[in-house]
């Protein structure tokens, strides 16, 4: 199965890096990440940094918050990392579709 990350480029998120610390993840024996190149056409929230994972099922939406997250206060250890947002939706082929954003919720200074 396969799992497109559309990720907001207001995160700042690099796709290459962000697959590579998926791979060396305990994450890596439920799907592998590579970068994917898309037009901002194919994603109905325009330009986005795209990540693919396959996997042989469905990853839910809390694992790839929690990663991220977790991936953020690693790579800025001792700062407030900012709290992302998942959406999942289908795209017309059937396969789930995250959006990863900046979450509009208050930010902790």
């Amino acid at each position: 199965m396969r799992h497109h990350l559309a990720i907001d480029p207001a995160l700042d998120l690099a796709a290459d890096e962000l697959a590579l610390a998926w791979n060396n993840s305990d994450h890596a024996d439920e799907a592998a990440a590579r970068v994917e190149s898309a037009s901002a056409a194919s994603f109905p929230m325009g330009e986005m940094t795209v990540l693919l994972l396959s996997a042989a099922a469905s990853i839910p939406a809390a694992v790839i918050a929690t990663f991220i997250s977790d991936y953020f206060k690693r790579k800025f250890p001792g700062k407030q990392p900012p709290v992302v947002e998942v959406t999942t939706i289908t795209t017309p082929d059937g396969e789930p579709l995250f959006i990863i954003r900046k979450s509009i919720e208050r930010q902790e200074p």
